[in-house]
């Protein structure tokens, strides 16, 4: 019998490459060993709705209600099955989320969109940032999602005016909350030096995981890669251009 983190791992990569049939079936031997594993219950149900097996689903997902009624995974989706909706697969690469301290930044939106809007992202698609007054609108299709904090948008605003550049994509979202995954594309001579997103040395090595729900609910490891900073400029030393000009950041990756 493989050990459940082996499972686990074995079931997050065969998802990764769109293999539900196996995703099922590594889930299933987790499940027969430990039937209230939360996490391998909605991995089997969220691979049982791609598999065209709604029925199956909806079962594994009220299995999953009746061991935690807060359950907000098990009740998305089985909303999702009442609704008859098309469950969207995770849109993402096996390096679209790495971290690297001072050039990327998982950060949770201010100010969010409605519902509808909300319920519609997906997990890896690609946004637009508008630099508004006194902060950066999230924006993707057109459709405004929410805003970035206050003090990361004064930043980064400062930043994208001196030429900087900024990858930005979902990274989860639900009715009531939403992050986006920051990356530095580009630097500007500039902003030579300048930090993006300063981090405390004490964080370097800190290992971090995506959250539940990114790929089924799944937590995945992010690679974190070294970054030495001994010396950092500051947003003073950075010239700005004219005030009153209106940015839009582009972020085709």
């Amino acid at each position: 019998m493989n050990d459940p983190l082996s499972l686990k791992q074995q079931a997050i990569s065969a998802a990764k490459n769109n293999d539900w049939e196996l995703v099922a079936t590594l889930n299933e031997e987790i499940i027969t060993n430990n039937p209230q594993d939360l996490q391998a219950l909605n991995r089997l149900g969220v691979a049982y709705l791609q598999l065209g097996k709604a029925q199956k689903a909806k079962v594994v997902f009220e299995t999953v209600i009746g061991l935690d009624k807060t359950n907000i995974l098990a009740k998305k989706h089985l909303a999702t099955i009442k609704q008859k909706k098309t469950v969207a697969v995770p849109s993402f690469s096996a390096q679209q989320f790495i971290e690297e301290p001072g050039k990327t930044k998982i950060v949770e939106l201010h100010r969010l969109s409605g519902k509808e809007i909300l319920e519609s992202l997906i997990t890896g698609q690609i946004c637009d940032l508008k630099i508004k007054k006194r902060f950066i609108s999230i924006e993707t299709d057109g459709k405004y999602v929410g805003s970035l904090p206050e003090d990361i948008s004064f930043r980064l605003s400062k930043l994208i005016q001196a030429g900087n550049l900024y990858h930005c994509a979902i990274h989860s979202a639900n009715t009531k909350n939403c992050s986006v995954y920051l990356k530095e594309k580009f630097s500007s001579k500039k902003n030579s030096d300048v930090l993006s997103f300063p981090v405390q040395r004490t964080s370097l090595n800190t290992n971090s995981e995506m959250d539940d729900f990114v790929l089924l609910d799944e937590e995945l490891p992010v690679e974190i890669l070294n970054h030495d900073s001994d010396v950092e400029k500051t947003l003073d030393d950075i010239k700005q251009p004219d005030s009153g000009m209106s940015y839009s950041n582009s972020n085709d990756s």
